[in-house]
């Protein structure tokens, strides 16, 4: 991982972080709330060297007087001086328990020593400090000897007073370190979760897992469950452009020129497969080539659905003989016409149809008459149906959904099947990439719309809401309606939506 996958696991799990600086932060208050207040008093010494009169004199004393304040330190917790506390101030504690509660210090290069004692009852603390001094000049005149034969004279240089504020807890050092501690957990859980996480959530995530091309990449917007033919309302979207790019790289892989039939499918249901194929067949259909979208998907179905089309006569009905591929096929669009078989009636045998010798003579027949064919089928890890429909076809196209709900190994299982019967994969589209506020502004697209935008846009949500199944306008024709064969194209019946 690099620093911006840290930031970006960070970001991912946010959450996660701020719960566990609020849980430290508790904690600390909690702990700072139940413990005793301890209160600091401190008392300061002075040792000096007396005797000399020359420069030199004081400068050998003064060293001879730092070298010594270190073993002074050291005197003023020994038993030596603090039994003497004890039995003055009649203390109900142990000898430990009070050098636990002294701590003695000398400044560097001075002849200082700072005596702290730390207690809760703040006038007791006062009165320690005092007598722990006093008993350390005592004690260092009987060491080095009476004051009138001893070079070392030792005074109190400050008294201790009596601490008004608690030394401890302090609120303010126990939050500032709970949102440290809680913040470094948070962040070291979002780093483990992200590295351990087999979500598939960016592009790497694909090409990590196999060699196939990225065709495309493809915008999550909102309310895109709810409106999944965007484009159709939205023709100058930032998913409209994702698919015209999708296009012209998929025409990029037919380096032959001839007819080319694509089954698009994905690993798991919900990947957004159906409303891949769909788009990305009318953008074809945009683009001037003779394009047919089939609903290979014989399982659940969603063409007829998303399309508004009639669904009960399609696919199977055209492989049982019930009925003329011409007689089946329907047509979308005003200006560029997309034609559409739908899936027809749910079989109880859809591996065995889409692998029968019909399916496969029924597309070569088809391939003779369209430049496009683009067959949704279902995933690859539920059922073999797409492997199937991969043996009779020019390739696949791969969708890969970056929400989250695909892993690493149902990716990699689903490329596996389609390996596993020599499918040749044209590459891998990726779907609901989430947006970054200025990918397509900052270049202008939005600029290059006509004023009037807004209001075509509101005038073709309308016109599909009144376009719904069951509505009188989405209703298919009593019969068949015909319309002139375009250049050798099977007639067709029309539902214009």
């Amino acid at each position: 991982m690099n620093f911006t996958d840290y930031i970006a696991a960070v970001r991912r799990h946010w959450i996660a972080v701020v719960i566990a600086i609020v849980i430290a932060c508790g904690i600390a208050g909690v702990a700072t709330a139940v413990a005793t207040p301890q209160y600091q008093s401190k008392t300061q010494l002075f040792v000096s060297v007396g005797g000399g009169d020359s420069v030199g004199d004081l400068a050998q004393g003064n060293s001879f007087s730092e070298r010594r304040v270190s073993s002074y330190v050291s005197l003023a917790t020994s038993s030596r001086v603090l039994e003497p506390v004890i039995q003055k101030l009649n203390l109900k504690m142990s000898l430990d328990q009070l050098k636990a509660s002294i701590s003695a210090a000398s400044p560097p290069t001075t002849v200082l020593i700072n005596i702290t004692v730390t207690h809760p009852d703040p006038e007791l603390a006062k009165r320690i400090a005092d007598a722990v001094a006093e008993s350390l000049v005592s004690e260092v005149e009987v060491v080095e000897g009476s004051a009138s034969t001893s070079l070392i004279k030792m005074s109190v240089a400050e008294e201790a007073v009596v601490p008004t504020v608690q030394s401890s807890p302090d609120i303010k050092k126990n939050l500032l370190m709970a949102i440290g501690v809680g913040g470094a957990i948070g962040v070291l859980y979002a780093v483990l979760r992200s590295l351990l996480d087999t979500r598939i959530r960016n592009r790497e995530g694909v090409t990590n897992i196999t060699d196939a091309s990225i065709l495309g990449v493809i915008a999550e917007e909102p309310g895109l469950d709810d409106d999944p033919l965007a484009i159709l309302t939205d023709p100058y979207g930032v998913r409209a452009e994702n698919f015209r790019q999708l296009r012209t790289q998929l025409q990029f892989t037919n380096l032959d020129h001839t007819s080319q039939s694509v089954v698009v499918t994905s690993s798991l249901p919900g990947e957004g497969k159906s409303s891949t194929s769909i788009n990305l067949a009318l953008m074809l259909a945009e683009g001037g080539g003779r394009v047919l979208l089939i609903d290979a998907d014989l399982r659940r179905p969603r063409v007829a659905t998303y399309l508004g089309l009639e669904g009960t006569v399609g696919l199977t009905t055209v492989l049982a003989g019930r009925v003329d591929v011409a007689d089946a096929i329907q047509s979308v669009g005003n200006r560029s016409k997309l034609d559409v078989l739908t899936s027809g009636q749910i079989p109880p045998n859809p591996s065995e149809l889409l692998g029968s010798a019909t399916m496969n003579t029924l597309l070569r027949d088809l391939e003779e008459h369209y430049d496009t064919i683009i067959l949704d089928a279902p995933p690859t890890l539920p059922v073999t149906d797409p492997a199937v429909l991969s043996t009779i076809t020019s390739g696949v196209l791969m969708v890969a959904t970056l929400d989250g709900r695909l892993h690493n190994e149902e990716l990699r299982a689903g490329l596996d099947n389609l390996d596993g019967v020599g499918a040749r994969i044209l590459g891998v589209a990726l779907n609901r990439m989430p947006q970054r506020a200025s990918a397509y502004a900052t270049y202008g697209y939005q600029d290059t719309i006509e004023p009037s935008r807004r209001e075509m846009r509101k005038s073709a949500r309308r016109a599909k809401k009144g376009s719904k199944p069951g509505s009188p306008q989405a209703k298919p024709p009593a019969g068949p309606i015909r319309k002139p064969a375009t250049a050798g194209a099977p007639r067709h019946n029309e539902a214009i939506v």
